[in-house]
């Protein structure tokens, strides 16, 4: 008789739950909180918008704090905090950072933060990571899952770093950043789609 054969995402699955029942009980008691190291960390963006042609922009935020609890054993377990402060964005352009300070965008003078914070950790079947939590900018909150790489690194001779990084994308009027822009007279079309690139490297920890 032919055996059933068994999805490989399915399996995957399957074994991701099997290890972490095991190991969590185990190692419950090694999560440990982590302070965000900025100069080993990046906040970044791309703005993707038209004038005559299609092109994009990058940029960061270069102020910034957050913590991060990690338990490498049992990374469903994984809880982040970052607080991000809004006159500290840089699109490598003075007339332009000027813009995303004002009213007409991030409005620092009303709303100096922008924060993500964690609520859930969950495992995808081919073995990846998502995090569920509460994104707020401009005073406005939205709830939404982003993809997660988490690995804890050891330094050299030296203590561990735990390491996260995500990539994703928002819809800036979401969140109320409708403004229009232009430039040296002439309208440019921003994209309401903005990517966002964390990369969150905490202070080695012994």
């Amino acid at each position: 008789m032919a055996q059933a054969r068994v999805p490989a995402s399915v399996g995957a699955a399957l074994a991701l739950t099997l290890v972490l029942s095991v190991a969590t009980p185990a190692r419950a008691a090694d999560s440990a909180t982590y302070t965000l190291d900025p100069a080993a960390s990046a906040v970044d963006f791309t703005i993707y918008a038209s004038k005559i042609f299609k092109f994009k922009r990058e940029g960061q935020f270069t102020d910034f704090t957050g913590q991060l609890s990690f338990d490498p054993v049992n990374p469903l377990g994984t809880q982040v905090d970052l607080t991000v402060f809004t006159s500290s964005v840089d699109i490598h352009n003075d007339e332009h950072n000027q813009l995303l300070k004002s009213g007409a965008f991030f409005d620092v003078e009303h709303f100096p933060t922008m924060q993500f914070t964690s609520s859930s950790t969950d495992a995808k079947p081919d073995g990846t990571f998502s995090m569920t939590g509460d994104l707020t900018i401009r005073g406005i909150t939205q709830r939404m899952t982003i993809p997660m790489k988490l690995t804890l690194a050891a330094e050299t001779g030296g203590p561990s770093r735990a390491l996260l990084e995500s990539t994703f994308e928002i819809d800036r009027t979401a969140f109320g950043l409708t403004a229009a822009a232009n430039a040296h007279g002439f309208s440019v079309s921003i994209s309401k789609s903005v990517r966002i690139h964390l990369a969150m490297a905490t202070h080695p920890k012994n």
